[in-house]
């Protein structure tokens, strides 16, 4: 709908010439008549202008205008991706094109972003000045939390060039209306899903695999590829390279969801729950892809997959990630599956895991408890790794306050205790993919240091 509108903004000029014009009157000043022409001639100015008007062509069209005055603006929103993963930021991008044969002198555009989107840098709000066939653009950026989001309508205003006339309209956008922040297994692109996460546990037997173990004398229907050749050069004996074996492991990925441990990150955009769900979804899709024996918890008690391969583990990890969803939007578990108090969380966890089961705990890591629970499972004999979203930091266009400094640090406390007992720690910042975390931190654990 187009609103169009006059706005008095001279009125200080014409009170200024009518009193000069009485002053010039009643002390018999010729000139002071001079000072009342200037005032009048900007209220003259103003009242004169003509109110832009929007023509055919423009995605809305105004009635009975002229075509040859009339403005057409062309209204373009363009996302540098629709579909982001949590943590990351999108640029949206607004074009104006002036499509009309006269200048635009005041052209003034306010997006509509998706209600619950937070905007992290720039302003969905801008002014311009568009000439005739001119195109500007104007970006700003969103971190969108998970879900499916919807733009608004574009309001775009016209003025006159004194201010004094004013078009306002609501538009639709050509181009992009909407974007989606996925943590579902699916969602993953093919090209992300081999990251070596786990990998392989090697063996001390010989046999089939990428490291050296030993050789051995030929035997009738060794493979080809394994005879060294280069042996046989020197002494014309046929022998064949062993290489060191190595077996898939079995991997239960825990999730921590309790529910008093959820945290807003600063600057707005996937909360702590949502990260850490897409940090386990990205974790799992790697170790089923390695041919590990893969599954999956909840810490608190409410959903286990039991460790296994193929796809029909895959829909039953894809079924808890939708039911953790669930709770994320205001849901809750059943009464009889919540765990008890954060003491129990340990002892839980270790009656299911398998024997000889590795774990990889997803958790923002806000509080001690996940600290004495890792303990606990390393005393057992467990391999634990820990995957953990820095929710204190924020993204790097935002101040971090000073208690989420304080968490920072509190939480970097924690990931010292927990390498100190010997735990592979992936601190993802959400500045990074997950993928450049959890390979800095594996290859980190391989050779002994620290990520």
């Amino acid at each position: 709908m187009t609103d169009t509108s006059r706005q008095a903004r001279w009125q200080a000029a014409l009170v200024g010439a009518l009193l000069s014009s009485l002053l010039a009157v009643v002390l018999g000043v010729p000139a002071l008549l001079f000072l009342a022409v200037v005032g009048l001639g900007f209220v003259l100015v103003g009242q004169a202008s003509s109110i832009p008007t929007l023509g055919a062509g423009a995605d809305t069209a105004a009635p009975e205008t002229d075509a040859e005055t009339a403005a057409v603006v062309r209204l373009e929103r363009s996302l540098e991706e629709t579909r982001v993963r949590p943590g990351e930021s999108v640029t949206v991008t607004l074009s104006v094109t002036n499509e009309g044969t006269r200048v635009l002198p005041d052209v003034r555009i306010a997006d509509e972003p998706p209600a619950d989107v937070a905007v992290t840098r720039g302003s969905p709000v801008f002014a311009t000045a568009v000439s005739p066939g001119e195109t500007v653009t104007h970006e700003y950026e969103l971190t969108p939390p998970r879900g499916e989001h919807e733009f608004g309508t574009t309001t775009l205003r016209l003025r006159s060039l004194p201010a004094t006339a004013i078009t306002t309209d609501e538009r639709e956008p050509g181009g992009d209306t909407s974007l989606t922040c996925e943590t579902l297994l699916d969602s993953i692109p093919f090209q992300d899903r081999t990251i070596q996460f786990v990998g392989q546990t090697p063996t001390d037997d010989g046999g089939s695999g990428i490291e050296f173990f030993s050789t051995r004398d030929y035997r009738r229907g060794d493979p080809i590829n394994r005879i060294d050749w280069h042996r046989f050069a020197r002494t014309g004996d046929l022998a064949t390279v062993e290489y060191r074996e190595e077996r898939a492991v079995t991997i239960v990925f825990v999730i921590d969801d309790r529910l008093t441990h959820h945290r807003e990150t600063p600057g707005g955009g996937p909360d702590s729950f949502d990260l850490t769900l897409y940090a386990a979804s990205r974790g799992v899709v790697a170790s089923l892809e390695e041919g590990n024996r893969t599954g999956l918890a909840m810490l608190s008690g409410s959903a286990w997959v039991e460790p296994g391969a193929g796809r029909g583990v895959r829909r039953r990890i894809d079924d808890v990630v939708d039911d953790g969803h669930a709770v994320a939007d205001g849901g809750d578990y059943p009464s009889s599956e919540r765990a008890g108090d954060d003491d129990s969380l340990a002892v839980n966890l270790e009656r299911r895991l398998p024997r000889q089961a590795q774990v990889a705990l997803c958790t923002p890591l806000l509080d001690d408890d996940v600290v004495a629970l890792v303990e606990t499972l390393r005393t057992r004999g467990r391999a634990v790794t820990v995957i953990t979203p820095d929710v204190t930091d924020g993204l790097a266009t935002t101040t971090p306050s000073m208690g989420a400094r304080i968490a920072g640090l509190e939480r970097a406390n924690r990931i010292d205790a927990l390498r100190g007992i010997g735990v592979t720690v992936a601190d993802w910042s959400l500045e990074e993919p997950i993928s450049i975390a959890l390979a800095r931190a594996f290859r980190a654990g391989a050779g002994g240091g620290s990520a």
